[in-house]
Protein backbone atom coordinates (compact mmCIF):
# COMPACT_ATOMS: atom_id res chain seq x y z
CA UNK A 1 0.00 0.00 0.00
CA UNK A 2 1.35 3.47 -1.28
CA UNK A 3 0.98 6.70 0.66
CA UNK A 4 -1.66 7.71 -2.03
CA UNK A 5 -3.83 5.01 -1.06
CA UNK A 6 -3.88 6.06 2.65
CA UNK A 7 -7.75 7.86 2.82
CA UNK A 8 -7.04 11.47 4.00
CA UNK A 9 -10.92 12.54 4.33
CA UNK A 10 -11.40 14.25 1.12
CA UNK A 11 -12.71 11.68 -0.77
CA UNK A 12 -10.97 11.54 -4.21
CA UNK A 13 -10.04 15.08 -3.79
CA UNK A 14 -7.67 13.95 -0.21
CA UNK A 15 -3.71 13.97 -0.27
CA UNK A 16 -0.86 15.46 1.00
CA UNK A 17 -2.14 18.88 -0.61
CA UNK A 18 -5.22 19.05 0.82
CA UNK A 19 -3.57 18.03 4.28
CA UNK A 20 -1.24 20.73 3.67
CA UNK A 21 -4.15 23.24 2.52
CA UNK A 22 -5.92 22.48 5.46
CA UNK A 23 -3.61 22.53 8.42
CA UNK A 24 -3.41 24.85 11.20
CA UNK A 25 -0.75 24.71 13.93
CA UNK A 26 -1.02 25.63 17.43
CA UNK A 27 1.28 26.93 19.85
CA UNK A 28 0.85 28.90 23.50
CA UNK A 29 2.86 31.29 24.03
CA UNK A 30 3.40 34.33 26.63
CA UNK A 31 0.25 36.53 24.46
CA UNK A 32 -2.23 33.37 23.94
CA UNK A 33 -2.42 30.96 21.39
CA UNK A 34 -0.88 31.74 18.18
CA UNK A 35 -2.41 29.69 14.55
CA UNK A 36 -0.01 29.06 11.63
CA UNK A 37 -2.48 28.35 8.65
CA UNK A 38 -2.48 28.97 5.08
CA UNK A 39 -5.14 32.11 3.14
CA UNK A 40 -7.70 30.37 1.14
CA UNK A 41 -7.26 32.35 -1.46
CA UNK A 42 -3.60 32.73 -2.02
CA UNK A 43 -1.90 29.90 -0.23
CA UNK A 44 0.26 32.32 1.70
CA UNK A 45 1.17 31.73 5.04
CA UNK A 46 -0.50 33.22 8.01
CA UNK A 47 -0.02 33.64 11.65
CA UNK A 48 -3.03 34.80 13.83
CA UNK A 49 -2.42 35.13 17.78
CA UNK A 50 -5.73 35.03 20.40
CA UNK A 51 -5.05 36.81 22.80
CA UNK A 52 -5.99 35.19 26.36
CA UNK A 53 -8.61 37.88 27.06
CA UNK A 54 -10.31 36.82 24.02
CA UNK A 55 -10.04 33.07 24.59
CA UNK A 56 -11.53 33.53 27.50
CA UNK A 57 -14.40 35.43 26.50
CA UNK A 58 -14.84 33.04 23.36
CA UNK A 59 -14.64 29.93 25.89
CA UNK A 60 -17.62 31.49 27.40
CA UNK A 61 -19.56 31.43 23.99
CA UNK A 62 -19.17 34.79 24.66
CA UNK A 63 -17.85 37.73 22.00
CA UNK A 64 -15.19 39.56 23.18
CA UNK A 65 -16.17 43.34 23.19
CA UNK A 66 -13.88 44.62 20.61
CA UNK A 67 -15.64 43.07 17.78
CA UNK A 68 -12.58 41.24 17.00
CA UNK A 69 -14.28 37.71 16.25
CA UNK A 70 -17.72 36.72 14.87
CA UNK A 71 -20.21 33.70 15.63
CA UNK A 72 -20.66 31.68 12.32
CA UNK A 73 -24.00 29.80 13.35
CA UNK A 74 -23.80 27.26 10.33
CA UNK A 75 -20.96 25.34 12.01
CA UNK A 76 -21.25 26.85 15.19
CA UNK A 77 -17.57 28.28 15.54
CA UNK A 78 -16.51 31.70 16.20
CA UNK A 79 -14.08 33.24 13.36
CA UNK A 80 -11.67 35.96 13.69
CA UNK A 81 -13.34 39.55 12.34
CA UNK A 82 -10.01 40.20 10.28
CA UNK A 83 -8.84 39.23 6.45
CA UNK A 84 -5.98 38.41 5.00
CA UNK A 85 -3.09 41.15 4.51
CA UNK A 86 -2.00 39.21 1.53
CA UNK A 87 -5.34 39.22 -0.75
CA UNK A 88 -7.94 40.52 1.41
CA UNK A 89 -9.66 37.61 2.16
CA UNK A 90 -11.65 36.78 4.94
CA UNK A 91 -9.71 34.60 7.52
CA UNK A 92 -10.96 31.13 7.41
CA UNK A 93 -10.14 29.94 11.26
CA UNK A 94 -13.04 28.74 13.00
CA UNK A 95 -12.77 27.85 16.54
CA UNK A 96 -15.11 26.50 19.09
CA UNK A 97 -15.67 27.37 23.03
CA UNK A 98 -14.12 23.47 23.40
CA UNK A 99 -11.30 24.56 21.97
CA UNK A 100 -10.67 27.89 23.88
CA UNK A 101 -10.90 26.04 27.06
CA UNK A 102 -8.58 23.42 25.94
CA UNK A 103 -6.28 26.11 24.67
CA UNK A 104 -6.74 27.69 28.14
CA UNK A 105 -5.81 24.84 30.12
CA UNK A 106 -2.91 24.17 28.49
CA UNK A 107 -1.81 27.86 28.91
CA UNK A 108 -1.94 27.33 32.77
CA UNK A 109 -0.29 24.30 32.78
CA UNK A 110 2.51 25.57 30.63
CA UNK A 111 3.11 28.67 33.04
CA UNK A 112 1.73 30.67 30.34
CA UNK A 113 -1.11 32.05 32.47
CA UNK A 114 -2.28 32.10 35.81
CA UNK A 115 -5.43 30.39 37.09
CA UNK A 116 -6.12 33.61 38.84
CA UNK A 117 -5.70 35.92 35.91
CA UNK A 118 -8.53 33.37 34.13
CA UNK A 119 -10.82 33.86 36.87
CA UNK A 120 -10.26 37.65 36.77
CA UNK A 121 -11.25 37.60 33.06
CA UNK A 122 -14.11 34.81 33.48
CA UNK A 123 -15.53 37.93 35.94
CA UNK A 124 -15.45 40.49 33.16
CA UNK A 125 -17.40 37.85 30.52
CA UNK A 126 -20.07 38.18 33.27
CA UNK A 127 -20.65 41.94 32.81
CA UNK A 128 -22.13 43.74 35.79
CA UNK A 129 -24.29 42.49 38.04
CA UNK A 130 -28.14 44.30 38.50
Amino acid sequence: MSDDDIPRGYGSLGGDGADHHDTVKTKVVAEGVTNQLRCDRCGRPLLLTIPWAELIFLSQGVLPPNGSWKHEAHNGVFMPNQQAPCCRDDIRLGITPDECTRHIKSGIAAGKISALAVQEYLVQTQGPRR
